[in-house]
């Protein structure tokens, strides 16, 4: 049925335009008025049979095909109009999570921010106590060096001083200075 409307259509398309533009036959140049009255009195009788086979023939299928092309488009646009919307939504979703992460993006922030603050304050107080344990250990080396050097210069002083008695005491101690030191030394060793 669609072939033989397609068929009607086309060959209405092409013989309608013929019709129209058509110019009286050659043949009748020679004729006199009576032929060109019924040159186109046949013409127009044809093109009244023409339009009557088109309408008797052609009405249903060129409005079938107007109506079905209207029914397609109809429903293109229907699919757009789906889609357009689907689009939308899409958009406004991407909008919507474009906000929360800008929120969840500030929040990360301030919260990064905080345990940065928090975590130079630790630094910071553990820089200042290992400070204050470098402070005490090295005054503890310090105090322990003074003492090892009072303690080697006296050791260094007593050794001086003993040097310095062994050679003057031979000299000036007599020999009854040295029974009386022995004596001293018995009675200090004796118990009593």
């Amino acid at each position: 049925m669609k072939k033989r409307h397609r068929i009607i259509l086309t060959t209405t398309a092409w013989v309608l335009p013929i019709l129209i533009t058509s110019t009286d036959a050659l043949a009748a140049e020679a004729s006199g008025n009576w032929r060109s009255t019924y040159d186109l009195i046949m013409m127009w009788v044809n093109f009244g049979i023409l339009a009557f086979v088109i309408v008797k023939f052609g009405k249903e299928p060129i409005k079938d095909f107007l109506s079905g092309r209207k029914a397609e488009l109809a429903r293109e646009i229907g699919d757009i109009e789906e889609k357009k919307k689907a689009v939308m939504a899409k958009i406004n979703d991407t909008y919507r999570i474009l906000d929360q992460s800008d929120a969840r993006f500030e929040a990360l922030k301030k919260k990064i921010v905080q345990q940065g603050e928090k975590k130079k304050q630790e630094i910071i107080e553990d820089a200042q106590e290992q400070s204050r344990l470098i402070l005490h250990t090295a005054k503890q080396k310090i105090e322990t060096r003074i003492v090892q050097a009072k303690a080697t210069f006296r050791s260094e002083l007593i050794d001086a001083a003993i040097e310095k008695a062994m050679e003057r005491l031979p000299k000036e101690i007599t020999e009854e200075d040295d029974r009386k030191i022995v004596e001293q030394y018995l009675t200090a060793t004796t118990p009593e």
